[in-house]
């Protein structure tokens, strides 16, 4: 059975209809810029964008936007992301998925420990 029997056509999850939007491209957008919301911009989420920029440039939301940025990431991998008119991403590829997985596993690890270490360094005496 599929998902238009249980929710309805406006319902079912993801539209099947493919976009102009490459997911290659917005994987990497997504991965080299993801806080700065440009992936968003090039998905045509002008305004989710904007408000990732400015909580980037603004240094307030900067951690909210990486957080951001890392589930919007996870989700251009796994398949679970649309261009704003609702259209699957051009390209998918959901071998790559697992690998850019695995690189951002690796790639949140060594944040942490970043992260941990920096604050180390500034809150303790020295």
């Amino acid at each position: 059975m599929s998902n238009e029997q249980y929710f309805g056509p406006e319902q079912s999850g993801l539209n099947d209809n493919k976009g102009d939007k490459s997911w290659m491209t917005t994987i990497l957008l997504a991965l080299f810029l993801g806080p700065l919301g440009i992936h968003r911009f090039y998905t045509g989420y002008v305004w989710i964008g904007v408000v990732q920029l400015v909580l980037t440039l603004t240094g307030i939301g900067s951690l909210i936007s990486v957080i951001w940025a890392l589930i919007d990431l996870i989700s251009i991998a796994i398949n679970k992301f649309q261009d704003a008119k609702g259209n699957a991403l051009v390209g998918e590829n959901p071998g790559c998925g697992m690998i850019v997985l695995i690189l951002l596993g690796v790639s949140a690890l060594l944040a942490v420990v970043g992260t941990i270490s920096s604050l180390w360094s500034v809150f303790l005496p020295h």
